[in-house]
């Protein structure tokens, strides 16, 4: 696993959701991400050049903010078709089950859009799935995940024991959801 710091703008998540299709990844639930590009033409090339062109070669990287680990970051990485690079900003009390679902499912679906468009409403067009293999950071993300439902559920007036079991349900109904498979 890479440690260092870097700075690099992330990008802006404007909705995401699920897509599930028994063509693509074993079936299983895919996360699906849509991006405020306006001001990174780039991302939008990028995923545009996935719709006519083989898949590109990406190199991904999973980044924490320091020292507080509040924001998680995905930097992605790609040579060809378009040579880019970006991050894609996670909150981790606002995304927690998606992060966790980037990591269960390794991968999602980059899409680029505006304010206000749904995942659902924009299956037809261009979109990238993008694979997010095993970094090392899984770890990390399990302590920063255990933490923060603890927290959750403590800050919700649950016991110290009560908050350990729910924080223990909650994962698990989270990843038994990931690790669902749509018969083809």
């Amino acid at each position: 696993m890479l440690r260092k710091f870097t700075n690099i703008d992330a990008v802006k998540i404007l909705e995401d959701g699920v897509v599930i299709d028994s063509c693509w990844a074993d079936g299983r639930p895919i996360p699906s991400v849509i991006v405020d590009a306006s001001k990174r033409k780039d991302i939008s090339e990028y995923v545009e050049a996935h719709r006519n062109q083989p898949p590109g070669d990406v190199v991904v990287q999973w980044a924490t903010s320091f020292p507080k680990k509040k924001k998680v970051s995905l930097i992605i990485t790609s040579s060809r078709p378009v040579l880019t690079e970006f991050a894609i900003g996670f909150d981790v009390e606002k995304n927690h089950a998606l992060i966790d679902g980037i990591i269960q499912s390794n991968g999602l679906y980059l899409q680029t859009g505006s304010a206000g468009e749904r995942v659902s409403q924009k299956l037809s067009e261009g979109r990238v799935l993008i694979e997010v293999p095993k970094t090392g950071f899984e770890q990390i993300w399990d302590k920063i995940l255990l933490d923060f439902t603890g927290k959750y559920f403590r800050h919700r007036g649950l016991s110290r024991e009560q908050s350990k079991i729910a924080t223990k349900d909650h994962i698990k109904s989270m990843r038994e959801f990931w690790a669902l498979r749509r018969n083809a």
